[in-house]
């Protein structure tokens, strides 16, 4: 986790199949935004109801918690770039089934269900790609690529919607419906011209799928730094739960009103998308383990900021800053993952993650929504920005440990591969320095 040269992004992205990769993500990812869009406001001017909303909002988050950790044993089970092509497929036949109930005006709950089967089959997609990202670019240009990736992501967040505004001005809202099915079919073709070919451990033996997925389990009890890193990265997404719930009183309290919250989103994906271009740099930090702390006081304390200030300037600008550390805690982390961990495991401890993920952001928005309610913005705001920061620092040293552990092995593991056979000296040997195990 330390010594890593810095990767850049146009090394990365000169190897084909990670062009491919990123170019198909990015297009379904725009879709996907401008559905989301299109589907709440159909949802809405159909019901006049918010519980609907919800509803809708919980078609997309509960079936990425309940299946994210299976979706990592099929990543790791099947071929990883089938399985995507699958996936995109299964998309694509799914929100054709939507749009003809969309434009028949069929029932909402069966509108929703095809929703929640969309975003379940959906759910293979950051296990296989995670895993997929070492087979397509060099070790040196992990972090660039992953930070591609998160910045892309923040990208798609401001654009995606804005297509899908400009496609309800159509007046018709099967046509965002089936401007996403055309970004499957677009994503599809784009995975099926991918020459990178990779599989898991997971289909070894026919075992049980409890026995597969608690593999990736004992892989993480085995690594400290790994488990670490899962925490940390599901503490950082509690926080965006958080945010949420947070984000239409914080633009009221700015005096641009509930549609603030726009705004607040878009200047978190304009820190996401900065974040991203410093990951690189950051990632050849000698200690990885402060790098990752300093992103997580970045994404949390500008809440308790935030409890300072009316302003809407100032309060759009911490969410710049919110945002750019998210995006270093994921990639960093995620970074760390792929370099530490066995390739054909990788797919279901990012299962896992996920999974954890996804519950903390969840559980940290219900509780966010409680906490404003018994005790009022202010206060919520000042225990989200100081408590997830208090949090993380706690996490530091067992980080720290982990990390000096790793960085200790790797310098034995190097001692013996150039013939010395002298472990004691190996805490000598500069991990930047030492050839590769």
């Amino acid at each position: 986790m330390t010594g890593q040269s810095a990767g850049r992004y146009r090394d990365a992205l000169r190897h084909r199949d990670f062009r491919v990769m990123l170019t198909a993500f990015g297009i379904d990812q725009i879709g996907s935004w401008a559905y989301n869009v299109v589907l709440i406001v159909y949802i809405y001017d159909r019901t006049g109801s918010t519980a609907w909303i919800a509803a809708t909002t919980a078609a997309g988050w509960i079936p990425r918690i309940l299946f994210s950790g299976y979706a990592g044993v099929l990543a790791d089970r099947f071929e990883r770039t089938r399985t995507l092509l699958v996936s995109a497929l299964l998309a694509l036949v799914l929100m054709a089934a939507i749009a003809l109930v969309v434009a028949t005006g069929g029932p909402i709950i069966l509108v929703l269900v095809l929703a929640a089967a969309t975003a379940a089959v959906g759910t293979v997609y950051l296990p296989a790609s995670g895993a997929l990202i070492p087979e397509t670019v060099a070790e040196g240009d992990l972090a660039a690529a992953n930070g591609l990736f998160g910045m892309l992501e923040n990208l798609v967040v401001i654009v995606g919607p804005a297509i899908g505004g400009l496609l309800l001005l159509a007046g018709r809202p099967v046509c965002g419906i089936l401007f996403n099915l055309a970004t499957f079919a677009a994503a599809a073709v784009l995975i099926s011209r991918l020459r990178v070919r990779s599989t898991g451990t997971a289909g070894d033996g026919e075992k049980r799928l409890v026995t597969q997925l608690t593999a990736g389990i004992a892989a993480l009890r085995r690594n400290q730094q790994a488990r670490t890193l899962v925490a940390f990265c599901a503490l950082g997404t509690a926080v965006y739960g958080a945010s949420t719930v947070l984000y239409v009183p914080m633009s009221e309290r700015f005096g641009t009103g509930a549609n603030g919250y726009s705004y607040l989103l878009t200047a978190a994906a304009i820190g996401g998308v900065l974040g991203a271009a410093a990951v690189g740099r950051l990632s050849a930090a000698a200690r990885q383990s402060v790098i990752i702390l300093g992103g997580m006081l970045a994404l949390a304390l500008p809440f308790a900021a935030t409890a300072l200030t009316t302003s809407p300037v100032v309060g759009f600008v911490l969410q710049i800053i919110s945002g750019g550390g998210m995006v270093v805690v994921d990639v960093l982390a995620l970074t760390v993952l792929q370099r530490e961990l066995p390739r054909d495991l990788l797919s279901r401890v990012i299962g896992i993650l996920e999974t954890a993920a996804l519950g903390a952001a969840l559980a940290a928005s219900f509780a966010v929504a409680t906490l404003i309610h018994k005790a009022g913005l202010t206060d919520a705001l000042l225990i989200v920005g100081l408590g997830f920061s208090i949090i993380a620092a706690a996490g530091l040293r067992p980080l720290v440990r982990a990390e000096g552990r790793m960085a200790r092995g790797a310098g034995i593991r190097a001692t013996r591969v150039t013939g010395l056979q002298i472990p004691e000296l190996a805490g000598l040997v500069p991990v930047a320095a030492a050839p590769a195990p």
